[in-house]
């Protein structure tokens, strides 16, 4: 929707994409640490979707820029209100942003290793991001534990191609949509 200052908005978000969560993760512990929400799967959830909403922002917003105005016009003058032109119409043809939305914050938080090793420390909560450490020890490891280590690191991605296997009709298009003005 356009609306005075929605380009000020806009690019005050993408500006926050510029900082880097290394440098946030004090305010970011702090804040986790007094709503009472460290080592539980919320305080870690919250944050990977906060830091993974601007990208999402940046793929939504220049997909439903390619959405030719001609089809939300036509929808006003059948007397559609904003939020039923969005259910009914943007929301239905959007099918392919919905996957590649899914998969991508899925992918990057299955792969996030900062903000879990920050805020859990129950070991029976780590994500697997941190639970493959277990496999690497300090003393001197012997071929056996290496190649541990290393099936355990393959198996760490079967869950992101399953995903995107499920996933790739609508994630490809989803990709490419937008990206060509016609």
């Amino acid at each position: 929707m356009k609306f005075t200052g929605s380009q000020v908005i806009y690019v005050l978000l993408l500006a926050c994409m510029a900082v880097p969560i290394a440098s946030v993760t004090m305010p970011l512990f702090f804040t986790i640490k007094t709503f009472g929400l460290t080592n539980t799967y919320l305080g870690m959830i919250i944050p990977l979707v906060a830091f993974n909403a601007l990208q999402m922002l940046l793929l939504w917003r220049n997909y439903f820029n390619g959405v030719p105005d001609e089809i939300i016009e036509a929808a006003r003058v059948d007397g559609c209100g904003s939020l039923r032109i969005w259910a009914r119409i943007l929301m239905p043809i959007s099918t392919p942003m919905i996957a590649t939305t899914g998969v991508l914050t899925f992918v990057y938080s299955w792969n996030e290793y900062l903000i879990p090793l920050l805020l859990i420390r129950d070991e029976s909560k780590y994500p697997v991001t941190l639970a493959s450490t277990y496999f690497m020890e300090t003393r001197s490891q012997t071929p056996e534990m290496v190649a541990q280590e290393y099936a355990a690191l393959i198996l760490m991605t079967i869950p992101s191609i399953i995903v995107y296997l499920i996933s790739q009709k609508w994630l490809q298009s989803g990709i490419t949509a937008g990206a060509v003005k016609s």
